[in-house]
């Protein structure tokens, strides 16, 4: 199996000066190596031996100036070359922060939770394998202050075009999340599966807008009331009804799942704005067979489905919830920084950190180290881990 020291070199190729490469990859190893809290001050202690200093692990991602883009396109690749990749997975991620200065916190109601509670929300892009999902990529949430004003958005160094970018599903910029699913899901050659189910159906029929404009294979989960066209294309008699009334009117032949049942209506729908035909799904729970438990809209070939179901499926589910697992023990919740730079270095280096560990076999995934006791994570729908959120607005 490759070592965390190979891994760092393929990653960090791309860094520019030789102390970029040198601490990118000593924050790596303490990553790995750190038990509890990933705090600056515990890895330097822990990467003694490599003469890590806590100053120069802290510049390494709050004060450097490498690009995170590239080290991310590495890591996908790396991650396909470890193991077969079926699909790419967006997953919504909520991070309870305490204050008010780190980018993109805010106050947000969990309704699975009941609570509100200050949290950064991001969405991570997963690849979907045949040992588990992997985190490859990451946008962070900026709803209201962080996308208006101009003095706070210095002082957390975030980029003009994250803060222009379009109000997307759940305060994300959806154009960019979308955009860096399909670099993704085109290089990786494999479809996209994403949630929505939550979201406004104005939001949801975006997305869906968004990732057929790229020429993707995708499969999106589904408000109820999400608009979709009846009848024949420029037919006078066309009209737009709700997807669950749609989806109850057709019926369905069935696909088996581990846990439950999708369902294929077996005519193709259209949604307003986009152009190809496309095929209605919905998800049963055997428990409670009179009432389905979501709708997804996707591309009709056999590939996207077979990748829908593979990514429902229990195992599939069970797996999203190890990698938030060891995500967290990997340093998700440890970022000490609030820049936007900063942020999204952390992120690249602990989801590197991820991977090492999800794809060097079950046994080191399985065996995390214990960590201190944490705060409270927002609670989840049952198909997700509790650290990991759907689209909730």
């Amino acid at each position: 199996m490759p070592t965390a020291d190979l891994l760092a070199r393929r990653l960090f190729h791309c860094l520019p000066r030789t102390d970029q490469r040198r601490w990118a990859g000593a924050y790596l190893s303490g990553l790995l190596g750190t038990p509890g809290k990933k705090s600056v001050r515990n890895m330097a202690r822990s990467t003694a031996a490599l003469g890590a200093a806590s100053q120069s692990l802290h510049q390494v991602v709050n004060a450097s100036t490498w690009d995170w883009n590239p080290v991310r396109r590495e890591l996908a690749a790396w991650c396909g070359e470890q193991a077969g990749v079926r699909a790419l997975r967006m997953v919504p991620v909520v991070i309870p922060k305490r204050g008010q200065c780190s980018a993109g916190v805010h106050r947000r109601f969990d309704p699975a939770g009941g609570r509100t509670l200050s949290c950064q929300l991001a969405l991570g892009l997963f690849l979907v394998t045949d040992l588990g999902s992997v985190p490859v990529d990451w946008r962070l949430c900026l709803p209201g202050r962080w996308s208006e004003d101009d003095e706070l958005c210095e002082r957390a160094r975030i980029p003009a075009a994250a803060r222009t970018a379009p109000a997307a599903p759940a305060g994300l910029g959806l154009d960019q999340a979308a955009e860096a699913a399909a670099a993704h899901a085109v290089a990786a050659g494999v479809p996209v599966v994403a949630e929505a189910a939550t979201e406004a159906p104005a939001d949801a029929v975006r997305l869906i807008a968004g990732l057929a404009g790229r020429s993707l294979g995708f499969a999106v989960s589904v408000p109820p009331g999400t608009p979709v066209l009846c009848g024949p294309p420029g037919d006078r008699t066309q009209h737009t009804t709700g997807v669950a009334r749609l989806a109850a009117r057709l019926g369905a032949s069935a696909y088996p799942l581990a846990g439950g049942r999708l369902r294929r209506a077996p005519a193709l729908i259209r949604v307003p704005g986009v152009a190809r035909p496309l095929a209605l799904l919905t998800e049963w729970d055997p428990a409670v067979p009179e009432r389905p438990v979501r709708h997804w809209i996707a591309d009709p070939d056999g590939r996207t489905l077979a990748a829908a179901r593979f990514s429902l499926s229990a195992a599939t589910t069970q797996s999203l919830s190890t990698s938030m697992e060891v995500l967290e023990d990997c340093g998700l919740l440890d970022f000490e920084g609030r820049s936007f730079p900063g942020w999204h270095r952390h992120m690249t280096l602990v989801a590197a950190a991820a991977a090492h560990r999800l794809l060097n076999g079950p046994r080191q995934a399985a065996a995390l180290p214990a960590r201190a006791a944490a705060p409270t994570r927002a609670a989840a729908p049952a198909h997700v881990h509790a650290r990991a959120h759907a689209f909730s607005g």
